[in-house]
């Protein structure tokens, strides 16, 4: 017997570890927001190299230079089909959109990402939210969906995207900010 639809998916250590910094009061919005770019970097991890580089080119931003819409859409469209999971799938749908919207070339790609990064961050603030629902009162599931908004609106997730479009590594985008001092505590 299933549990149905509702039932919720595991979430990645990452955001396990970004749930468990926005469900402690004691952390403020900026040091939840330190821990925005971990979760997202590492669910970016999941579209492939090769998916990346087709879509790349599918967008006109390599050495062949900017192909016609029509074929652009075409082949966007075949990549949305060989998807191998939902973050490829998802960053198709978003090029797909920002062809629609005329973006071509690297501003395509830049814009494609940022899309698929901002949508996957509010996919996961739901899927904490949900899980704080039927794991905690509805009270505590509002104040950490106002946290994680208050996270995500401070993260800067543009830059993000494009940095993880050229291919930097998820180490070399989140901070580590050594607390363990004296001096150091809770904000007042």
């Amino acid at each position: 017997m299933s549990d149905g639809p509702y039932k919720t998916l595991k979430m990645s250590v990452k955001w396990k570890a970004l749930a468990k910094l926005a469900g402690n009061a004691a952390h403020s919005a900026a040091e939840v927001a330190e821990a925005v770019p971990a979760a997202l970097a590492a669910d970016w991890r999941e579209i492939g190299q090769p998916f990346l580089r087709q879509m790349r080119a599918a967008l006109g931003d390599d050495e062949r230079g900017m192909l016609l819409p029509e074929v652009a859409k075409q082949e966007v469209a075949r990549l949305r089909s060989q998807a191998s999971n939902p973050m490829e799938a998802l960053l198709a749908d978003n090029a797909m959109d920002v062809l629609r919207d005329g973006y071509r070339g690297a501003a395509a790609v830049e814009e494609a990402a940022a899309a698929t990064i901002a949508e996957r961050a509010d996919r996961g603030q739901r899927q904490v939210e949900e899980h704080y629902r039927r794991e905690a009162s509805q009270g505590k599931a509002a104040d950490i969906r106002a946290r994680l908004t208050d996270s995500m609106a401070a993260a800067d997730l543009r830059s993000l995207a494009s940095a993880l479009v050229a291919g930097a590594a998820a180490r070399d985008l989140t901070s580590s900010v050594d607390r363990s001092g004296l001096d150091e505590g809770v904000s007042l």
